[in-house]
Protein backbone atom coordinates (compact mmCIF):
# COMPACT_ATOMS: atom_id res chain seq x y z
CA UNK A 1 0.00 0.00 0.00
CA UNK A 2 2.93 2.35 0.45
CA UNK A 3 3.73 2.09 -3.28
CA UNK A 4 0.62 4.12 -4.21
CA UNK A 5 1.59 7.05 -2.03
CA UNK A 6 5.06 7.31 -3.48
CA UNK A 7 3.66 7.76 -7.02
CA UNK A 8 1.43 10.70 -6.08
CA UNK A 9 1.50 13.90 -8.12
CA UNK A 10 3.61 16.58 -6.42
CA UNK A 11 1.56 19.50 -5.10
CA UNK A 12 4.32 22.07 -5.36
CA UNK A 13 4.40 24.13 -8.56
CA UNK A 14 7.48 25.37 -10.27
CA UNK A 15 8.37 28.96 -9.57
CA UNK A 16 9.20 29.88 -13.16
CA UNK A 17 5.69 29.21 -14.49
CA UNK A 18 4.16 32.58 -13.74
CA UNK A 19 5.48 35.51 -15.73
CA UNK A 20 4.24 39.05 -15.69
CA UNK A 21 3.15 40.27 -19.10
CA UNK A 22 4.85 43.45 -20.14
CA UNK A 23 2.54 45.85 -21.92
CA UNK A 24 4.07 47.52 -24.92
CA UNK A 25 3.13 51.11 -25.60
CA UNK A 26 0.40 51.57 -28.19
CA UNK A 27 1.34 52.96 -31.56
CA UNK A 28 -0.21 56.20 -32.73
CA UNK A 29 -2.50 54.45 -35.23
CA UNK A 30 -3.69 52.00 -32.56
CA UNK A 31 -4.45 54.87 -30.20
CA UNK A 32 -6.36 56.75 -32.89
CA UNK A 33 -8.29 53.65 -33.92
CA UNK A 34 -9.21 52.88 -30.32
CA UNK A 35 -10.37 56.46 -29.80
CA UNK A 36 -12.49 56.42 -32.95
CA UNK A 37 -14.06 53.10 -31.95
CA UNK A 38 -14.86 54.44 -28.51
CA UNK A 39 -16.37 57.58 -29.97
CA UNK A 40 -18.43 55.81 -32.64
CA UNK A 41 -19.58 52.81 -30.68
CA UNK A 42 -22.65 54.33 -28.92
CA UNK A 43 -24.00 56.02 -32.10
CA UNK A 44 -23.55 52.76 -33.98
CA UNK A 45 -25.51 50.89 -31.32
CA UNK A 46 -28.28 53.47 -31.56
CA UNK A 47 -28.22 53.11 -35.35
CA UNK A 48 -28.47 49.32 -35.13
CA UNK A 49 -31.27 49.53 -32.57
CA UNK A 50 -33.23 51.89 -34.80
CA UNK A 51 -32.75 49.57 -37.78
CA UNK A 52 -33.94 46.65 -35.68
CA UNK A 53 -36.98 48.51 -34.41
CA UNK A 54 -37.88 49.58 -37.96
CA UNK A 55 -37.62 45.97 -39.14
CA UNK A 56 -39.78 44.76 -36.26
CA UNK A 57 -42.34 47.48 -37.01
CA UNK A 58 -42.51 46.47 -40.67
CA UNK A 59 -42.88 42.79 -39.77
CA UNK A 60 -45.54 43.56 -37.18
CA UNK A 61 -47.44 45.79 -39.60
CA UNK A 62 -47.41 43.08 -42.25
CA UNK A 63 -48.64 40.51 -39.76
CA UNK A 64 -51.43 42.77 -38.48
CA UNK A 65 -52.39 43.66 -42.06
CA UNK A 66 -52.58 39.96 -43.00
CA UNK A 67 -54.79 39.25 -39.99
CA UNK A 68 -57.06 42.19 -40.83
CA UNK A 69 -57.43 41.00 -44.43
CA UNK A 70 -58.23 37.45 -43.30
CA UNK A 71 -60.82 38.66 -40.79
CA UNK A 72 -62.36 41.00 -43.36
CA UNK A 73 -62.65 38.14 -45.86
CA UNK A 74 -64.29 35.94 -43.23
CA UNK A 75 -66.82 38.66 -42.37
CA UNK A 76 -67.48 39.28 -46.06
CA UNK A 77 -68.16 35.57 -46.62
CA UNK A 78 -70.45 35.50 -43.59
CA UNK A 79 -72.40 38.52 -44.87
CA UNK A 80 -72.71 37.03 -48.35
CA UNK A 81 -74.05 33.76 -46.97
CA UNK A 82 -76.45 35.61 -44.72
CA UNK A 83 -77.84 38.02 -47.32
CA UNK A 84 -77.60 35.89 -50.46
CA UNK A 85 -78.26 32.59 -48.78
CA UNK A 86 -81.92 33.37 -48.43
CA UNK A 87 -83.34 32.63 -45.02
CA UNK A 88 -81.69 33.70 -41.82
CA UNK A 89 -81.69 31.12 -39.05
CA UNK A 90 -83.47 32.71 -36.03
CA UNK A 91 -81.85 30.23 -33.64
CA UNK A 92 -78.35 31.25 -34.73
CA UNK A 93 -78.83 34.66 -33.20
CA UNK A 94 -79.52 36.68 -36.26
Amino acid sequence: MEEGTSKAIPLRRSRGGVRALTARPLRLTERLTAGVRRALSPPRQIWLASLGSAALTVRGTRTVWSHLIAEGAAVEDWLRRRTLGGTADPEAGG
